[in-house]
């Protein structure tokens, strides 16, 4: 019996540790997608910008 309850905390740790890691790459994931919609609206401008030059 205390092998099992020693098993599923050891599980249950791991799965704590899993979750933070989901949850800060899912932060950088959104934060970069952010930053690369930013990224893709400026050269959409600088693009239009430079058709109504030529």
């Amino acid at each position: 019996m205390f092998w099992f309850l020693l098993f599923l905390a050891v599980v249950a740790v791991w799965l704590l540790v899993l979750a933070l890691l989901a949850k800060k790459l899912w932060g950088k994931s959104k934060a970069l997608l952010r930053e690369f919609g930013a990224a893709q609206s400026k050269l959409d401008a600088a693009m239009s910008q430079d058709r109504v030059r030529a």
